[in-house]
């Protein structure tokens, strides 16, 4: 019989069924139900040619559907030939139909057939589906066949179940290894209110996994280094003890799929270590940091990784107890991030645990793709080049010192207004363009850019979601998702500049990020210009805003300007009580008129920087800004200097971290994080590019490099402490305090004790 039914759409994949494949959409009804909605798929890819008739011909030959349609490349209109398949791998079915055929270019074979079927059809995950079509079962999953499958914008998602867990290895040396070292703990907790601890006997413990997952049947598993470490680690495990880690519907395993993401068929795979990994100001990315950086408060009894052994010995109840902590924390900060997972998600067509492991270039390109298909624009491989630099915005160098009364104007998403306003895009780009940007680039005023057009689109998704929200009641429901989806659409938005430059981009076009910033660094100018003839003093420029003091009486008729005379929005974003500049760029910090404190630059929000180091500097610097004395930010400096003296320093303090960027065998051996990455390697550690090594500097003779040794096998007896004081926290310290006519002489005397009787 015929049904008509609305869903939430979670995940979807490509099934084989009887050979072909089928597209299979995972969804959850109103009341939580969990669907299946099954519809019949041929993937497809294009061939452009010259010679369209004989490559027409030669594909019939092949006994193949093919079908002549009109499309654009870069805007350039062709005709293109659409080749249907029925295989799921259609990049190697297109290498072999297209083999000996000369003088044509292939596109969209590169495409997964699921990501296909989305945007061929408009279909967002973590949105709404309107499915037309036969019902054909109804007992544990609703299942259909769809006929046809329609999008539903603004659904708000329906009760999902969560589970999140956490697993502890046992090993002596080194790393845990999956094929030598056992599972000891599993702590699972649900939304439902479910905590549980499996210990003991390790098949035991993951048989009652395996239980726990098929009984609670979760729509979403949230974990911690879950893609990178623990699933592959389980599925190594059950395999040795003769089972298979079925966690997915269906008594599926999972399995590793695009971005490092790991799949779990008809479940959300959530792993908050990729969001971590997106936030500079985390020094170690541990999960222990990121519940700090979100303000969730919650305290954790830490065992280090490598203390994971010796206390399970001892101490084995404190394992259990952190492991816990860790599946409770997961939980918590699922529910403060999932409506901005779930935004992003829909925004951009992807589902929501492949877009946290996506880059930013990838979640812009993915929500491109979606439009390219609605005006017919076939969509490019990706490009073969190697990285070519562009020079950015204009960044004016501070007045290095102490500045009372700054005003900070913010010229509104300025590259995304500029781009619109100058039809900035890879398909207006051309000879004979009627706007010239000031690094003689020329773009068409006619037709309107694929680029503008996708701005335009997302300035009025937000301006609609801003419009609905003030009609809501802020604490309801809908408020909040709304309100995640407008930030997600101004993090696409700003990005899609960038995009352009990026050499993994389809659509890179180094002439569209190029013109862009220099009509970014032609306004900053003219802005600061006028600002001047306005009788203000600008103290710093970066990028999209400007540093204004003596602002009184002047300020509404600059912004005036700015949208009259240049055609762009600029706002004040903030006012500083006090703001400090260094001598270099982008280095400085200000007390805002509430109070809060801002720090851009500095090694206090550095990772690759010692605790104590960051520490001293930041306190200077809170001292120096909330008084206004820079007596009062030295003594606090001295403090810190004389804290290094008498060794008044937990040794977890002096640790510095540095993170592995490549391969081990790239480098050169005299770095230090090197040196220490390749003993721990020695000693059974794994070391992936990714993971940030710890480590020390100890006395002794020689370079840095031969004085480093992993923190946890640092004693303090054996610390360089000169190294610290010198170039540690009194380098930390003079970066605030030498602006402001202080000497490295003055910061040494610490009262009693001076440091050259130390030395």
């Amino acid at each position: 019989m015929k049904f008509v039914g609305e869903f939430w759409l979670l995940d979807v994949a490509v099934e084989l069924e009887d050979g072909n494949p089928s597209i299979w959409l995972w969804c959850k009804d109103k009341e939580g139900k969990t669907c299946i909605v099954k519809q019949t798929y041929s993937p497809s890819f294009y061939i452009v040619s010259d010679k369209i008739r004989d490559v027409l011909e030669n594909l019939r030959s092949q006994q193949l559907r093919v079908e002549e349609v009109d499309r654009k490349i870069r805007g350039r209109e062709v005709k293109a030939l659409k080749v249907y398949l029925n295989v799921e791998d259609v990049e190697s079915a297109a290498k072999k139909i297209t083999k000996g055929l000369k003088n044509i270019e292939v596109f969209e074979e590169d495409i997964r057939p699921s990501t296909k079927y989305l945007i061929e059809n408009g279909l967002k995950p973590s949105g709404g589906v309107r499915v037309l079509g036969k019902l054909i079962e109804d007992g544990v999953f609703k299942i259909m066949e769809a006929e046809k499958v329609e999008y539903i914008p603004d659904m708000i998602p329906p009760p999902l179940h969560v589970l999140s867990f956490d697993a502890v290895y046992y090993s002596k040396s080194g790393s845990p290894r999956p094929e030598r070292d056992p599972v000891i703990v599993i702590s699972i907790t649900t939304l439902k209110g479910l905590k549980k601890q499996l210990v003991g006997d390790e098949k035991e413990i993951l048989r009652e996994f395996l239980k726990v997952i098929e009984e609670e049947d979760p729509d979403v598993i949230v974990g911690f280094s879950s893609n990178r470490i623990h699933w592959n680690y389980l599925v190594e495990r059950t395999r040795i003890h003769g089972l298979k880690l079925t966690i997915g519907r269906l008594n599926s395993e999972p399995h590793t799929s695009i971005h490092g993401h790991v799949s779990i068929r008809g479940r959300l795979n959530i792993d908050l270590e990729d969001m971590a990994r997106d936030i500079p100001e985390l020094t170690v990315e541990t999960l222990e940091e990121f519940v700090s950086y979100l303000g969730l408060k919650y305290s954790f009894d830490t065992v280090e990784d490598w203390e994971v052994a010796e206390t399970w010995e001892k101490n084995p109840e404190k394992i259990k107890r952190y492991s816990l902590q860790r599946a409770e924390a997961l939980l918590k900060c699922y529910e403060a991030l999932v409506d901005y997972i779930f935004s992003l998600s829909e925004l951009t067509g992807m589902p929501a645990d492949y877009v946290l492991t996506a880059s930013t270039g990838f979640r812009v390109e993915n929500y491109l793709m979606y439009l390219a298909v609605k005006k017919n624009e076939l969509i490019p491989k990706k490009p073969e080049i190697s990285h070519v630099s562009y020079i950015g915005g204009l960044v004016k160098s501070p007045k290095p010192g102490l500045h009372k009364d700054v005003v900070v104007v913010d010229f509104r998403s300025m590259y995304p207004s500029l781009m619109i306003k100058y039809n900035v895009s890879f398909d207006t780009l051309s000879e004979d363009g009627e706007y010239v940007s000031p690094n003689n680039y020329r773009f068409r005023k006619e037709p309107e850019g694929f680029l503008p057009h996708a701005l335009k689109m997302l300035i009025s998704e937000r301006r609609r979601i801003q419009e609905k929200l003030k009609a809501l009641n802020p604490e309801s429901i809908e408020s909040r998702v709304l309100n995640a989806r407008q930030k997600a659409v101004k993090v696409i938005s700003n990005a899609i500049y960038g995009y352009t430059g990026w050499v993994g981009a389809r659509w890179y076009t180094r002439e569209v990020a190029e013109a862009t910033t220099s009509w970014g660094r032609q306004v900053i100018l003219e802005s600061m210009r006028k600002a001047e003839e306005l009788g203000m003093k600008v103290l710093y420029s970066d990028t999209d805003s400007l540093f204004l003091q003596d602002y009184i009486g002047k300020l509404e008729s600059f912004l005036k300007w700015i949208e009259e005379e240049l055609g762009l929005e600029a706002k004040v974003d903030k006012i500083y009580k006090r703001i400090l500049f260094t001598e270099a760029k982008k280095k400085y910090a200000g007390i805002t008129e509430d109070s809060k404190i801002d720090i851009v630059g500095l090694e206090a929000v550095r990772g690759d920087w010692s605790m104590i180091a960051r520490e001293a500097q930041r306190e200077t610097i809170k001292t120096l800004l909330e008084k206004g004395d820079v007596k009062e930010a030295l003594k606090t400096s001295r403090r810190y200097v004389k804290k290094i003296i008498d060794g008044d320093i937990e040794l977890r303090q002096l640790i510095i971290w540095k993170q592995i960027t490549r391969p081990l065998d790239e480098y050169e051996a005299t770095q230090p994080h090197i040196v220490v990455a390749r003993q721990l390697i020695q000693e059974g550690w794994r070391i992936q590019p990714g993971d940030k090594v710890g480590y020390i500097i100890i006395r002794g003779g020689g370079p840095l490099y031969r004085r480093v040794k992993p923190y946890f096998k640092a004693s303090k007896n054996e610390v360089d402490w000169e190294y610290y004081l010198d170039k540690q926290v009194m380098q930390a310290c003079m970066r605030i305090l030498e602006p402001l006519g202080v000497k490295l002489e003055e910061l040494k005397k610490t009262g009693e004790v001076s440091l050259t009787d130390f030395l």
